[in-house]
């Protein structure tokens, strides 16, 4: 092979390895240049605030438990369903599960049911004085859903329903939270 021919082919190679440390350093300058959002993409909401306008809107009180301080709300309003207006908050617990409780008023057996679509009435449980029924999911973790468990409670013309994916013993916390609530609404009235 000629000098001439050597001296292209090392530049054929030279120029390979030149144009791949290029488009390198310039993957690298997009990857570190490009902004990204590295917050957590479900937004904190302080569920006091919206149910004190709420209360406003409704003209009585809706439930508002004083839940662990490593939970934390990530959604809160009110809600309108077959003519029933609700108040929804939907609260992450410590281990990352979802809980919500929904306040119904003047709620109707249309309501029940439609909350409870996907569950089954399983037993009763009382939790500070108050009966709670127990609603496991008709699917369970076949995919995982939002209503894995429900727990429901009459009183008055009003109903709370708590469900998620939390454990039984943040459901049963949450039920006597909102248990003793209901007794100080009441006892109020």
């Amino acid at each position: 092979m000629s000098a001439a021919a050597q001296r292209r082919a090392k530049q054929t190679v030279r120029n390979l390895i030149f144009s791949m440390v290029a488009t390198l350093g310039l993957v690298i300058l997009l990857v570190l240049g490009v902004p990204r959002d590295d917050s957590n993409r479900i937004a904190e909401v302080d569920f006091r605030q919206i149910a004190a306008e709420a209360e406003a809107s409704l003209g009585f009180e809706v439930i508002t438990p004083e839940v662990p301080s490593s939970w934390w709300s990530n959604a809160a309003r009110l809600e309108t369903d077959l003519g029933v207006q609700s108040w929804y908050v939907g609260f992450v617990t410590e281990d990352n599960q979802f809980i919500a409780l929904l306040h119904g008023f003047e709620v109707n057996p249309s309501w029940t049911a439609l909350t409870l679509q996907g569950n089954w009435l399983e037993d009763e449980v009382v939790i500070s004085g108050r009966t709670w029924e127990i609603w496991p999911s008709l699917t369970p973790t076949n995919p995982p859903g939002t209503k894995d468990y429900a727990m429901l409670h009459n009183f008055s013309d009003s109903a709370v329903v708590i469900y998620g994916t939390a454990s039984e013993d943040d459901f049963r916390l949450l039920a006597t939270l909102v248990s003793e609530e209901i007794e100080e609404i009441l006892a109020t009235d």
